[in-house]
């Protein structure tokens, strides 16, 4: 068997490994909708930039459409990474109109390039200035910073994985002969074999979640913790710690707060922060600074109290305040 035989059956197998990743995550699984969709868009975009490899390097050329494909689904690995993320730690996000314009400059590039034969190169190097763009933002905002209870392993091996496919294709571009063309297809391939076997190992990415029994008991102590208790108003209060309080499992406390409050446990405790500082915005013989009845109700920093008020009420908290005096006067 020749090595460019070999070549062609195992990247034929990492296409096969992708498009089942596809099928599984966008029509089996379909759990976290939001979620589960850019992950299966994900592995599909990888697809597409693979077969675009794979076809130039069995052909020895490819169509303006082939070539097209390729720049769009290179393109939006970027885009649907960062929804990826997104999606893990905001789990009540809700798609918006603007979100479309991640996805301009890969759709630009297929037309451009599929329907006027322009700007190959341009293209190809914009898409990786792109995606490297995209994991310096998704680097510095989940990755590089401390552990976050809602993002896993599994999205470091994610995250890490594409930067490896960022650098095959690059090396690809700028070298540009078959061999670098057998190389990067390899190691692209080899990539989405290790994301596969991890996928499979990780419960929390490949498995339906099991329906739980909640005890009503264990609803109305979480329900007493929170809203009698004010727990909340410690500050930086995790998963973890409220858990160990009321002594249940983290796993338990995640899915009894999404049943109680369609919540998830930080969006809740920001929601009931926020709702005892608008009681005392609302008070006007209040003159405390806005700051400090933000650290009172258990925010830590102000960006975390201003970006949990604009997301609960969709204005800043002086925009709030200025509003209610104007309902007071009028």
């Amino acid at each position: 068997m020749t090595i460019s035989i070999a070549l062609i059956i195992f990247s034929s197998i990492a296409l096969v490994t992708c498009l089942f990743m596809v099928t599984y995550f966008l029509l089996i699984k379909n759990e976290h909708r939001l979620k589960d969709l850019s992950l299966g868009l994900l592995f599909l975009a990888i697809a597409f930039r693979i077969s675009k490899s794979v076809i130039y390097y069995v052909f020895s050329e490819i169509s303006n459409f082939g070539i097209g494909v390729g720049v769009l689904g290179f393109a939006s690995i970027g885009p649907l990474l960062y929804f990826y993320f997104k999606f893990s730690k905001e789990g009540s996000y809700t798609l918006k109109l603007k979100d479309i314009l991640h996805f301009v400059f890969g759709f630009a590039g297929f037309i451009t390039i599929t329907f006027f034969d322009s700007f190959h190169d341009e293209f190809f190097l914009g898409t990786k200035l792109q995606m490297a763009i995209y994991l310096i933002y998704i680097g510095r905002k989940h990755i590089f910073v401390s552990n976050d209870v809602r993002l896993s392993k599994w999205h470091n091996i994610l995250f890490y994985s594409m930067v490896c496919i960022l650098i095959v294709f690059t090396f690809q571009f700028f070298v540009g002969s078959l061999e670098s063309y057998t190389i990067g297809t390899a190691l692209a391939s080899l990539i989405i074999y290790i994301l596969f076997f991890v996928a499979l190992k990780t419960p929390s990415v490949i498995k339906k979640n099991t329906p739980v029994n909640l005890p009503q008991d264990l609803l109305d102590k979480i329900k007493n913790a929170i809203e009698t208790d004010k727990i909340y108003t410690q500050p930086a209060i995790t998963l973890a710690q409220f858990s160990e309080i009321i002594e249940t499992p983290n796993y338990l406390v995640s899915k009894a707060t999404k049943k109680i409050y369609n919540k998830s446990f930080p969006e809740a405790i920001n929601s009931f922060r926020i709702n005892d500082l608008i009681q005392k915005l609302t008070d006007l013989s209040n003159t405390d600074k806005i700051e400090d009845l933000a650290f009172d109700v258990g925010f830590n920093t102000s960006s975390a109290f201003y970006n949990a008020f604009k997301k609960e009420t969709s204005m800043s908290p002086r925009e709030y305040q200025k509003k209610v005096l104007e309902k007071e006067i009028n």
